[in-house]
């Protein structure tokens, strides 16, 4: 055991109903961290390029990362690293609350599964002893109903669930895993949990996490306490959906399939404080968070009354303005649907509001659509098409499957207005707006990503670094603030509360290093960027290069026609200088692969 660290995985074969403990290289710890960088790691050696996601040959690697159940801020997040369904590539989803918590609690770092169960199965893991048990009896279930189930066969109620919904049995391709209240969301790892047979992995631990040096760690995070209520306020009084106004104002927010940044009374409706004045049922934390940046809200009027769900930015986006919605009761119902269902609320939302566009061009019609009326704004039709999506029933069979395969089905120019990059759907900014987060889309290891492709929303809009429309500059930045998430992702620990430790593109490692007992000190962003490199090496193995690191025609050729960005658009001519810029940057061919080179100075793997 390596300070904060299990020194173990356990290899879980649902085939052979077997399972298997094994020792984490110690080198890996020092090269990779843990977390994402651990799942990476066992990816490239386990995952051939030939793999198919559906299939038993495709794994999910479940991995910690040293901070993760340590007594540190914001100590909950773990990875499931997978060939996803939606992408047909590698892919990583993080999730925050108590399972990954409790997998450290049970004596591991993470958690490997391979194979197919014969039959429906979920995983029980209470302490060190694992039971596989028939799921015959919960398969068809909600999310909700089979966390209950499921606590109540095992007899432990504060066991943590991470299951499947039944979007993800009917193997959906934009199905998540939710676990208790979070979700590892996007990808359709729900479906690659469907493929297995595997409804759900329950755990339990009480094995106290111990830090290298207790005593010093406590004075240090006493000291930072200050700093953590500065960087963190805004976040405990509305999350994430504070940045919904500041966006909007920013000319930054995309509306109706992003069509227009503008809109008859904007979004005062939606804002963070009209959620927490009339919709907030209380605020909610994650293990070992004093943030509690969670907001629980309830539906208080219409059809869906009384059904909760945890709002954050993009999901109020997703199923509300891109989708012409405005009303939180019925944002709040599509979400604990999506969430109940096991559906990814961000693909989902998205996939609607594409539908929509489609509807109102005259691509589809009431043909297409079962009789729906699907155009913007229709709150009905938005809820219909979810719940058909969630059953693979009629139309939603197809929009199961994400945005960009449902445009192929469709043909009929339908790819056009399809905004996704290599598969996976875009979030809620709108890239015109600030150039940055377009690079950032474009060469994200798992697509149209802000968080693993680079949330460069605060340099560029919010605390501004550099200037939003710049071209020159944006392939450093981007790849600068890419490989700060990749240690950071691979550490253990929430993004909200890490400013506050001083784990930044300047990191302080004094607390790295008493968590765990080793040097870290100048590593880190090393880390990051090896981490990095080594997802972009599988990538390549699996076919990608520079031909797909570009962004939808929509985005380089229409403008943004109204609001504070108006006019404003990336040309490929753009494109081509920040993507050559970034490779450089990279040290990565003009192609975008990763050259011996860079290897050698990484010491990859």
């Amino acid at each position: 055991m390596f300070g904060a660290y299990r020194g173990r995985v356990l290899r879980i074969d649902l085939s052979k109903g077997k399972t298997k403990a094994e020792k984490v290289p110690a080198e890996w710890m020092l090269k990779y961290l843990g977390g994402r960088g651990f799942g990476a790691r066992y990816y490239y050696d386990e995952i051939s390029p030939i793999v198919s996601p559906l299939s038993s040959e495709n794994k999910l690697f479940i991995m910690t990362g040293p901070f993760t159940g340590a007594p540190v801020f914001g100590p909950s997040k773990s990875t499931i690293t997978t060939k996803s369904p939606l992408t047909n590539h590698y892919f990583v989803a993080n999730a925050s609350g108590y399972f990954g918590p409790n997998i450290k609690f049970a004596g591991y770092d993470g958690l490997i599964i391979e194979g197919k169960a014969e039959k429906p199965t979920y995983i029980s893991l209470v302490e060190d002893n694992l039971e596989f048990r028939d799921a015959s009896q919960i398969w068809g279930l909600k999310t909700s109903e089979t966390q209950r189930a499921i606590r109540e066969e095992i007899g432990e109620r504060r066991a943590s669930v991470a299951c499947i919904g039944p979007s993800g049995e009917k193997l959906a391709y934009i199905a998540c895993v939710q676990a208790d209240a979070r979700s590892y969301g996007r990808g359709g790892i729900g479906a690659v949990m469907g493929s297995k047979n595997l409804k759900a992995i329950t755990i339990l631990g009480s094995s106290k996490v111990e830090v290298a040096k207790p005593d010093e760690l406590r004075k240090l995070l006493r000291e930072e306490i200050k700093a953590l209520r500065q960087t963190t306020r805004d976040h405990t009084r509305h999350g994430t959906p504070q940045y919904t106004e500041v966006l909007y104002e920013l000319g930054a927010y995309p509306i109706e399939n992003f069509t227009r940044t503008r809109v008859e009374g904007g979004v005062e409706g939606i804002t963070g404080q009209i959620m927490r004045e009339k919709f907030l049922v209380k605020d909610t934390a994650c293990y070992g968070c004093p943030v509690a940046c969670g907001k629980l809200c309830e539906v208080r009027e219409g059809p869906w009354r009384g059904l909760r769900a945890e709002l954050d930015y993009e999901i109020i986006w997703s199923f509300g303005p891109h989708c012409g919605v405005y009303d939180l009761n019925t944002i709040i119902a599509a979400v604990g649907l999506s969430d109940d269902f096991g559906l990814d609320a961000m693909s989902c939302g998205y996939t609607i509001g594409f539908a929509m566009e489609l509807y109102e061009r005259g691509v589809i019609n009431e043909k297409d659509t079962g009789g729906i009326k699907l155009g913007f704004g229709n709150s009905d039709a938005e809820i219909d098409l979810l719940l058909k999506i969630a059953a693979r029933q009629g139309m939603g069979n197809v929009y199961a499957e994400g945005a960009a395969k449902a445009a192929e089905s469709f043909g009929r120019n339908a790819s056009y207005y399809a905004m996704h990059v290599k598969g996976l759907e875009f979030a809620a900014y709108d890239p015109r707006a600030f150039y940055g987060m377009g690079l950032a889309y474009a060469t994200s290891s798992r697509g149209a990503c802000h968080n693993v492709g680079g949330w460069t929303i605060r340099d560029e809009l919010i605390r501004p670094v550099i200037d939003r429309y710049a071209v020159e500059g944006k392939g450093r930045f981007v790849k600068s603030i890419q490989d700060v998430r990749g240690y950071i992702d691979s550490i253990g620990i929430c993004t909200v509360p890490r400013r506050a430790m001083h784990l930044t593109d300047s990191p302080k490692e004094d607390i790295v290093n008493l968590v765990t007992g080793m040097d870290f000190t100048g590593k880190l962003l090393s880390i990051g960027e090896r981490v990095y490199n080594l997802e972009r090496i599988i990538l390549n193995k699996e076919g990608i290069s520079r031909r797909d690191d570009t962004l939808p025609t929509r985005i380089m050729t229409e403008p943004i026609p109204d609001g504070p960005a108006k006019g404003h658009v990336i040309t490929p001519t753009m494109m081509k200088l920040m993507l050559d810029e970034y490779y450089t940057a990279r040290g990565w061919d003009s192609n975008g692969f990763v050259t011996e080179e860079t290897l050698k100075r990484l010491d990859i793997p």
